[in-house]
């Protein structure tokens, strides 16, 4: 799990990785005989019976930073791996209106991401990235399931429709903010036609032909600061 890429040493940190790092994780991952896939590929997978790699790894970008394609994109391109990026409606809107400060990607670039064929684009709310008194897309303390539903429906919704008219993809899986879920939200997003979602939940995911294998999917977060070998390592636990 990835977020930010930065050339400016003093922006690294838990969530914001150096270039020079992610192209030595993927240069230690393609040594290591690992294959990047996306989710169409899992869902290939699951669904259709369609193999796998032998060892296959997904990359993902959550946030929708405009660095990921400065950075991660030539990246990619240059050692032929596929990556997974998170949007949030509201940041992308808003840069897209050229009135919100960067760091976010605007639809121009997103769809530059797509064309690249290296990227696969995910929902990841609309305006819920927030830690607010919801936390997340997360059910409130006291909140009516309805009132609940109709907030996740009109919220998630109105991404997932937004990026169908920019883009022309619907998006299969859902990426929960903050890794926040809940039962409720889980159940709402199946009936939305989501096939997957993906947590911040730490771990490593087996997958054997069971299609609820995809839902609430495990990743381990990539900080700056630790070399590749020790951090990879955490996979084999």
């Amino acid at each position: 799990m990835y977020h930010n890429v930065s050339k400016n040493s003093k922006l690294l940190g838990k969530y914001t990785i150096s270039q020079k790092e992610l192209e030595e994780d993927i240069i230690y991952l393609k040594n290591q005989g690992y294959t990047t896939v996306v989710v169409e590929d899992l869902i290939a997978f699951e669904y259709n019976g369609i193999d796998l790699p032998e060892k296959p790894i997904m990359l993902t970008f959550d946030d929708g930073y405009s660095n990921i394609i400065r950075y991660a994109l030539p990246i990619l391109e240059k050692y032929d791996c596929k990556a997974v990026v998170s949007i949030v409606g509201e940041y992308v809107e808003k840069s897209s209106e050229n009135n919100y400060p960067d760091p976010y990607l605007n639809w121009t670039q997103i769809n530059e991401l797509i064309d690249s064929g290296y990227v696969e684009i995910q929902n990841h709310t609309y305006s819920m990235h927030t830690l607010d008194n919801r936390q997340g897309c997360r059910i409130m303390k006291g909140e009516s399931y309805e009132r609940y539903k109709e907030a996740i429906l009109r919220d998630v919704g109105k991404l997932q429709q937004l990026i169908k008219e920019k883009t022309g993809y619907s998006p299969k899986a859902f990426t929960y903010p903050y890794g926040f879920s809940c039962k409720e939200c889980n159940e709402i997003l199946r009936d939305m036609g989501f096939i997957s979602t993906i947590t911040c939940n730490i771990g490593v995911n087996s997958l054997r032909g069971n299609e609820d294998e995809l839902y609430e999917l495990k990743r381990i977060n990539r900080p700056t600061g630790i070399n590749q070998v020790s951090f990879f390592a955490q996979f084999n636990n």
